[in-house]
């Protein structure tokens, strides 16, 4: 009996250092603590730290999915494997994300179909008989906890439409009995939805590390959306149209809103993410201090399928900042054309990005020259320029009766409108802001009884 459950510990290792296209699953935090639990029950089983090893990879499932957000599929071992291979960037689901698998030559389908069929022995290991193993050979009455299978009653996260796929591919696999043979199922799912982190996520930020910038992605990114924003309809439309041309692979620009401050600049910008996310738009934030990282994030986003809008928001430099110099090689200046997936959008209180002093002007006439076009080239760089401006009275409050509206308020059109503007009076400014802020006031009133 014994060497039947070494067999499967052995074939299990075997199967391990098989892999080739999904080798880098091998690198997951939970697969290495299943690795280093399998060798060190094949050579010392009655070592006790074989046990501290299997509680410590049971322990790192648990807390995986007791955390996720996701439905599963399976046992909790399952579930993380099936999350892992969906996921996985590999020659093969890169391949498959950009073209047909049809064109991948016929060792490379042998080289796919020999992995999955791996992974689908490590995705059948039989826990019960490796427990019973451990058991015997440690010559106690050691009560280990058995491998489970978890519920499928959680929703679907954001994007929605990603997890509902990622579910019935999940599904299928779980019923297949040949994982080689489910190879088209696996390719069809990374060509409508990709793969990695840009399928998983459709926005985000740039965090800092010791090996430079990496790109994170963001769960829940802001939920504005462009019908929650009310007037600007004019410059709306003008995002909306060459977004929607750049997402459709015809020609668009870089943008530039710049205007008052609290007017939708930024909003409007990050509403694209739902407007045309499905689509395949996805948006990368970054900040002006990290755009000396800018030429390193678009060699990562270039050959990617998706269409990205790398965001900055609240762009202005002061004299002593020198960042915008990266950002102006990205636009125009570089011997390197931008990719045509990469546009940049921006947002700025200032239309000359640059701060310009009256010293610059009162210089020699050459050298004020030079520094002045030096300082209005970068603005001059985006093709668009839209502008927004702070509404006049009529305006503010037609965004504030629209906020109303839309959050569901019930209160007489006078007296919203009196309050209204004695909040704009007291907080000295009109912007879509400056209401939005006055009605979560109101709100936050009503609901707690106090007479407004």
């Amino acid at each position: 009996m014994n060497t039947t459950r070494q067999q499967t510990i052995y074939n299990a290792q075997m199967t391990v250092n098989s892999l080739v296209i999904y080798r880098r699953i091998l690198e997951d935090g939970i697969v290495k603590k299943f690795v280093n639990m399998l060798e060190m029950a094949s050579k010392e089983p009655k070592n006790p730290a074989v046990i501290m090893h299997y509680y410590d990879f049971f322990s790192s499932l648990v807390k995986k999915s007791e955390t996720s957000v996701k439905p599963s599929v399976g046992n909790l071992w399952q579930n993380h494997l099936l999350n892992l291979v969906l996921a996985d960037e590999n020659p093969f689901s890169l391949r498959c994300e950009k073209s047909a698998l049809k064109d991948a030559g016929e060792l490379f389908k042998t080289l796919v179909k020999k992995d999955l069929a791996s992974l689908k022995q490590l995705y059948d290991f039989d826990f019960f008989t490796f427990t019973a193993y451990l058991r015997e050979r440690s010559g106690d009455a050691i009560d280990l906890p058995e491998m489970y299978s978890t519920k499928c009653d959680k929703s679907f996260p954001y994007p929605e439409k990603y997890f509902i796929q990622k579910q019935n591919v999940k599904s299928l696999l779980n019923s297949s009995s040949s994982w080689d043979k489910s190879i088209g199922d696996l390719a069809d799912f990374y060509s409508k939805v990709g793969c990695g982190k840009f399928a998983r996520y459709w926005a985000f930020k740039l965090v800092d590390t010791q090996r430079g910038g990496e790109l994170v992605g963001i769960s829940e990114p802001d939920s504005i959306q462009l019908k929650d924003l009310i007037g600007y309809e004019e410059q709306k439309n003008e995002v909306l149209r060459n977004t929607r041309q750049f997402v459709q692979g015809f020609g668009a620009n870089n943008m530039l809103l710049y205007g008052d401050r609290g007017t939708g600049k930024s909003s409007t910008i990050k509403a694209l993410i739902h407007e045309f996310g499905e689509e395949g738009l996805r948006m990368v934030e970054v900040t002006k201090y990290q755009l000396m990282n800018l030429s390193e994030i678009i060699s990562e986003l270039k050959n990617r399928p998706y269409r990205f809008i790398v965001f900055v928001d609240d762009l202005s430099f002061e004299e002593h900042e020198t960042e915008y110099k990266y950002l102006k090689a990205v636009l125009e200046g570089s011997l390197e054309p931008a990719p045509e997936n990469v546009r940049i959008y921006a947002t700025s209180n200032r239309r000359h990005l640059i701060r310009e002093y009256y010293n610059d002007r009162a210089e020699d006439e050459v050298k004020a020259q030079d520094t002045l076009q030096e300082k209005l080239s970068l603005s001059d760089r985006f093709g668009i320029t839209v502008v927004y401006l702070s509404p006049d009275q009529e305006k503010y409050l037609d965004i504030v009766k629209g906020i109303a509206k839309n959050r569901g308020i019930d209160v007489e059109p006078e007296k919203l409108q009196q309050m209204a503007l004695k909040w704009e009076l007291w907080h000295n400014r009109r912007s879509g802001r400056t209401a939005k802020q006055f009605i979560e006031d109101l709100l936050g009133k009503m609901a707690s009884n106090k007479t407004v």
